[in-house]
């Protein structure tokens, strides 16, 4: 699931530092931008390499990469190399090496300190908490932060006062400058098994521009969600090996960051315990996430009777969970201790509080 929440991170820091559109042979062939447009209906643009092999103007030489034989034939703009070496930085930032800030390493680092040990599974919600541990330690992420939902509910207080850039705890100034947010949503989908009710609503987050994908998949194989087709749901593997690639060293190699064509798997093999994960740049963003949210989950809920998670105003603390929780504890404690004898006498209901 770390490897899933990798390329989850991954996505939202691409659209973070380049954009929504950015695709690696946007980079690689500058000659015809709009026959290599992604298709968006209804999936994210999925970085490929498939235009490397049909252009005849590259020679074919195994001992450089695509990109040192692109760039040694044509004249490169600044804001491509700038995008490139962004690309190259964010590929770096992953990299099997323990000064990575989004590493394995570093992740299973964080993990241990919540408790989990190398080895262990990690569910996507705990793997949501790791990444915005991971996003906290680091300077790479620079002006991004990441908001993780509590019980399937999305205080929109609670993101505006992480986003604000002074990280004062004072009420939500609308015109105060914003960070970057990375918003992940941990759910359940049903009990046992995933609740197919929920399909047409997957679909339409999927479809927002806003969406950066799913990390979740089947039991025991985490998978990396970023679109679907038909019935089907579109994912990247990351269990596929690959060989080693070292990333301190100049123009390293980046073919096999990159996939021709993600693949599908019917919806009712999801695990119905997933992470969905939106990117916002801006309080406007945001707004118009919250909007595209409440219209999607409320039309669903009509039908399903109970959406997959809710958008909120205001802060957690302001709803009282805090002070309920304490209350039922003290209620608890309260408790009379009885003997043998007088619970025999007594509904046996007296002895506990219902939460």
């Amino acid at each position: 699931m770390l490897r899933s929440g990798q390329m989850l991170l991954a996505q939202g820091l691409l659209v973070h530092f380049l954009s929504k559109d950015w695709t690696w042979s946007d980079v690689l062939i500058a000659t015809n931008l709009t026959d290599m447009q992604p298709m968006k209906a209804a999936s994210l643009p999925c970085p490929s390499i498939s235009h490397l092999h049909q252009a005849s103007s590259i020679p074919t030489n195994k001992t450089i990469g695509p990109w040192e034989l692109w760039a040694h034939r044509h004249t490169c703009g600044s804001d491509e190399l700038e995008k490139e070496c962004y690309h190259r930085k964010i590929i770096s930032w992953f990299a099997d090496q323990p000064q990575a800030p989004f590493g394995i390493h570093q992740l299973v680092d964080l993990g241990h300190n919540s408790g989990k040990k190398a080895g262990d599974w990690y569910g996507p919600s705990v793997t949501a908490h790791i990444l915005r541990k991971a996003v906290d330690c680091s300077i790479e992420a620079g002006n991004l932060v990441i908001y993780v939902s509590q019980d399937c509910t999305v205080y929109k207080g609670d993101v505006a006062n992480l986003a604000k850039k002074n990280n004062s705890r004072t009420p939500w100034d609308p015109e105060a400058e914003w960070k970057a947010v990375i918003i992940l949503v941990p759910m359940r989908l049903g009990g046992e098994t995933f609740n197919p009710a929920y399909v047409e609503c997957i679909k339409e987050l999927l479809k927002l521009d806003f969406c950066i994908g799913i990390i979740g998949g089947k039991p025991k194989h985490s998978l990396y969600f970023v679109g679907y087709q038909d019935d089907f749901l579109l994912y990247l593997d990351p269990h596929y090996c690959q060989p080693f690639v070292d990333t301190t060293k100049e123009n390293f190699p980046v073919e096999t960051f990159h996939c021709n064509y993600p693949r599908k798997t019917s919806f009712t093999k999801l695990d119905p315990s997933c992470t969905i994960g939106f990117y916002v740049r801006h309080r406007i963003e945001f707004e118009h996430l919250c909007l595209d949210l409440i219209r999607i989950l409320n039309y669903a809920a009509v039908k399903e009777k109970y959406p997959m998670f809710s958008v909120v105003e205001g802060c957690a603390q302001e709803y009282g969970l805090e002070e309920m929780c304490a209350h039922f504890a003290q209620q608890t404690m309260q408790v009379q201790r009885h003997s043998k004898w007088d619970r025999i006498k007594k509904p046996s209901a007296e002895e506990f509080v219902v939460l």
